[in-house]
C-alpha cells in the first residue's frame, strides 16, 4: 500500500488542487450565470420603438437585454459623474433626460455623446451615487418631467457587446488557471509518495503567487456583479 513519504508536498498538493478548483468552479459558474449576454452581444442591439419603451413597467419586458432607441426629445442637465484622480477632475458620466409617451426617462452616456440614438441597457441602478443623482433630477426638473419619470434608466454609458466580449475571455482565462493550478496540485500529491530525494516539486508549489488567487477572485466578483444588472 502507497505510504505518504512527503506530507509536505501532500499538503501543498490539496491547497492547489483545492485553489484550482474554487477558481475554475467560479469562472464556470459565472459563465453559466451571464453567458445570455455574450450571445446577446454576439447578436448586436434590439432596435425598439419609444412607444415600446413607453409601455413597460419593467426592464424585464424588453425584447432583449441590449436595446437601441432613436428619441425625439431630449434634455443635457446639469448632474454628472465626475472622476477625481491626481489633482484633476474629469466627467465620467452625464445625465440626460428623454421623453418617452406622456413620461420621461432618465438615459447615462458618455460625455462624449452626440445625436439622438441610445445604446445600451434599461435597470436601475442602486448605488448610492445614482440613488443621487436621481433624486437631484427627481426634485430640480419637474418643471420637464412633471412628476412623470420612469423610476430606471437608460444605460449608455458602457461598451455592451465589448464589455461581454471580454466576459467570456477573462471567464474561459480563468478556467484555464483553475485547471492548470489543479494539475499542479495533483503533480504535488503524487510528489507526496515518493521519496524525498526526488525531484522537488514542493519548492515551485509554494513559489505560487498568492495575488493571483485574489486578483482572480476580485475580477469574477465584478464581471458577477455585472451580470446582476
Amino acid at each position: 500500500m502507497p505510504r505518504i513519504l512527503q506530507p509536505q508536498s501532500l499538503k501543498q498538493g490539496l491547497g492547489i488542487v483545492l485553489m484550482g478548483l474554487v477558481i475554475g468552479g467560479s469562472a464556470v459558474g459565472g459563465w453559466l450565470y451571464g453567458q445570455h449576454h455574450f450571445w446577446t452581444a454576439l447578436k448586436g442591439p434590439t432596435e425598439i420603438t419609444l412607444d415600446q419603451l413607453a409601455k413597460i413597467e419593467k426592464p424585464g419586458e424588453l425584447p432583449s437585454t441590449w436595446v437601441k432607441v432613436a428619441f425625439e426629445k431630449a434634455v443635457k442637465t446639469k448632474v454628472q459623474i465626475v472622476e477625481t484622480g491626481r489633482g484633476s477632475e474629469s466627467v465620467a458620466e452625464e445625465y440626460w433626460l428623454f421623453e418617452v409617451g406622456d413620461r420621461w426617462m432618465i438615459a447615462i452616456v458618455q460625455p462624449s455623446f452626440k445625436g439622438n440614438v441610445l445604446s445600451g441597457q434599461v435597470w436601475h441602478n442602486t448605488g448610492s451615487l445614482n440613488r443621487e443623482a436621481f433624486t437631484t433630477i427627481l426634485q430640480d426638473y419637474q418643471d420637464i418631467h412633471q412628476g412623470k419619470l420612469i423610476p430606471f434608466e437608460f444605460h449608455a454609458e458602457q461598451d455592451y457587446g465589448s464589455n461581454w466580449k471580454a466576459f467570456a475571455v477573462v471567464m474561459g482565462v480563468f478556467t484555464g488557471i483553475g485547471g492548470l493550478l489543479a494539475a499542479m496540485g495533483l503533480g504535488g500529491i503524487v510528489l507526496s509518495f515518493r521519496p524525498a530525494d526526488a525531484i522537488d516539486e514542493a519548492n515551485e508549489l509554494a513559489a505560487l503567487d498568492p495575488q493571483t488567487t485574489a486578483a482572480a477572485n476580485a475580477a469574477m466578483a465584478r464581471f458577477l456583479r455585472d451580470a446582476q444588472r
